[in-house]
């Protein structure tokens, strides 16, 4: 009864009544929007923090660029190719400072040599043979010319007594060859010269130098150790007695490596597969198994991956063990420079004394996962063919006495994670240590961009809820004065018919509830709805690298929207109505409050003078 007073009192105020009503609906839709588009956000963001990795990938600038010239037999000229010439190595060292605040690396990956020769990675890998040959007549091999096999000391599908063809091809001025002498070289085959063939569709071959005899040894701090055998060096004469001499031994030696080379495969320690550009842009993924744990990691637990065609060729599964020699150690180049899917960088496998590498870590390892992807395409930034990954920390062995190669940090070696949005602090750390030649390249998947335009989005959503709260308020504050604090006289009339304060409270109370849950209601639910719709549009705008992107990011991201349009317009339409039904409520209760402690008598005496 008392709360059908309340309405009743309502209805004489139609016009207001129905004002208050349309302004609350609007005030509180617009609080609602604003809230929805601040969740909205705040959890699209928290789904981009999983998807979205700031990688760091740092190069050292060379000090000069050197012009050489590589003579070309064929075409009679020089062909001009560069390198880059450095003073001395900027040590990895210089990436460790203070408030740095990695979250994994930095590292600069080393590529191991493994030699297992009870597996087979390369199916038809471009080979060097060892010849003994003798020329059918005197010659100068700046042209094809025709050598007789005397001896095959290493030569897959070659005969004794055929007749091959050998050009001395980026030597300006080749020694001459005698018919009466015999000569052990190091060659390759490669594409004849065009001259030499009779008709257009002719395929001719030729057998070039390939100088691996001499050795190739760096200390650890990258100064390269002196051989007695010269740079470039294929050919010896072979004399009485030549293979008792200590260059014929050695030529001896490096026939046992030969064959090797068909059982070889690079292996690349890390302290996070994603700190690998390959892992990091998706090129290449766990297709079976599963990554390393943190404290395989941090444990230098023997576990590895290896790529599918590897596993795929050598019978290997999950769970398999693998054993992993390692003879050498690359401190520059990465494998994706050094193994290519039918031809790997050929260096000497023998150390400064001439003497073969002896593996520095032979352990077994557990296959934990077997990637996919792209592998051995000659990329500098991809996946070495047949690349085997390991934890950096579970090659326990030191190999300063095998390293092959040492050069300088380079983006496809040296890397690191930092916390997303926090590349111009640390930039701005990174710039007052001083270092020069040193270029950082950050790669976050378009994070960046996609924070701003969030930040973005947050600041219109401070604004509509700052504007819609303030409305709510005011309209709280006026509707409310107009229905309960000018109403004294009626409350007067009500106390003096015999109504008690609970039922006077009532009576004003009621009324003001039905509107403040119709109003609050209403609008929070339709703003709620319009926030995941406006959110919708602004964030349909693609802010993701192409360059080392990553399309699961993008999957999550639809993941999680289609997630939360079912589940957001309810949480913050129940939210922004609770707090607009509470902030109504409060506040009608007050002024009831005020209203109720005066004297009847008191109030209709001052609403008589």
């Amino acid at each position: 009864m008392v709360v059908k007073n309340s309405i009743r009192q309502l209805w004489r105020m139609k016009g207001h009544t129905a004002l208050f009503l349309v302004l609350l609906f609007l005030a509180s839709g617009m609080f609602s929007v604003g809230m929805g588009f601040w969740a909205l956000n705040q959890r699209n963001m928290e789904a981009y923090e999983d998807s979205f990795m700031t990688v760091g990938t740092v190069e050292q600038s060379a000090n000069a660029v050197q012009e050489i010239e590589k003579w070309d037999a064929e075409t009679k000229s020089y062909h001009l190719y560069s390198r880059n010439v450095y003073d001395s190595y900027v040590p990895e060292s210089v990436l460790f400072f203070e408030g740095a605040d990695y979250l994994s690396g930095p590292e600069k990956r080393v590529t191991y040599t493994a030699y297992h020769p009870g597996l087979k990675p390369y199916d038809g890998i471009a080979q060097s043979v060892v010849l003994e040959l003798t020329p059918v007549e005197d010659a100068v091999p700046d042209h094809p010319v025709k050598m007789e096999i005397k001896r095959i000391l290493y030569g897959p599908g070659l005969l004794e007594g055929s007749v091959i063809r050998f050009c001395d091809h980026n030597n300006p001025a080749p020694k001459i060859l005698y018919r009466d002498k015999t000569y052990v070289m190091s060659l390759i085959s490669r594409p004849g010269h065009e001259s030499e063939k009779q008709f257009p569709e002719d395929q001719v071959r030729e057998y070039c130098p390939v100088p691996l005899l001499g050795a190739e040894q760096y200390t650890p701090d990258g100064t390269r150790m002196e051989d007695t055998v010269e740079e470039g060096h294929f050919c010896d004469e072979v004399t009485e007695g030549f293979y008792g001499t200590e260059r014929g031994k050695r030529w001896l030696r490096y026939v046992e490596t030969v064959d090797y080379c068909e059982s070889l495969f690079p292996v690349v320690g890390t302290d996070d597969i994603y700190l690998m550009m390959p892992f990091y842009s998706g090129e290449a993924y766990i297709s079976s198994g599963r990554e390393f744990t943190e404290e395989e990691y941090l444990e230098g637990r023997k576990v590895c991956l290896v790529p599918e065609r590897f596993a795929s060729q050598n019978g290997l599964s999950v769970g398999d063990s693998l054993r992993l020699t390692l003879l050498t150690a690359n401190h520059y180049r990465s494998a994706g420079q050094l193994f290519y899917m039918n031809w790997m960088r050929s260096y000497s496998l023998f150390n400064a004394k001439g003497e073969i590498y002896a593996p520095f870590e032979d352990s077994e390892y557990e296959i934990t996962g077997i990637y996919g992807g792209n592998t051995g395409l000659g990329n500098e930034y991809g996946m070495g063919y047949c690349e085997v990954v390991i934890p950096a920390a579970s090659v326990k062995n030191s190999d300063a006495g095998n390293i092959v190669e040492y050069g300088p940090m380079t983006g496809s070696t040296t890397s690191f994670c930092i916390a997303n949005g926090t590349i111009e602090e640390y930039m701005e750390k990174w710039g007052k240590q001083g270092v020069k030649n040193v270029e950082i390249t950050f790669y976050d998947r378009g994070y960046t961009k996609l924070s701003a335009g969030i930040e973005n989005m947050n600041s219109l959503a401070r604004i509509l809820s700052v504007v819609g709260a303030v409305m709510v308020l005011l309209v709280l504050g006026y509707f409310l004065w107009l229905f309960i604090l000018r109403q004294g006289e009626r409350i007067a009339v009500e106390r003096s018919l015999g109504l008690t304060k609970r039922q006077c409270f009532f009576s004003l109370f009621g009324g003001i509830f039905l509107i403040l849950l119709l109003g609050g209601a209403g609008g929070s639910i339709t703003g709620g709805m319009l926030s995941v719709r406006l959110s919708d549009g602004i964030g349909e705008t693609v802010y993701y690298d192409t360059a080392f992107g990553n399309s699961a990011a993008v999957e999550t991201e639809e993941g999680n929207r289609a997630e939360d349009d079912g589940w957001y317009p309810v949480n913050t339409a129940v939210w922004s109505m609770t707090a607009v039904i509470l902030a109504g409520s409060l506040m009608a209760v007050v002024g009831i409050g005020i209203v109720l402690a005066k004297e009847p008598m008191k109030m209709l005496g001052g609403r008589q003078e």
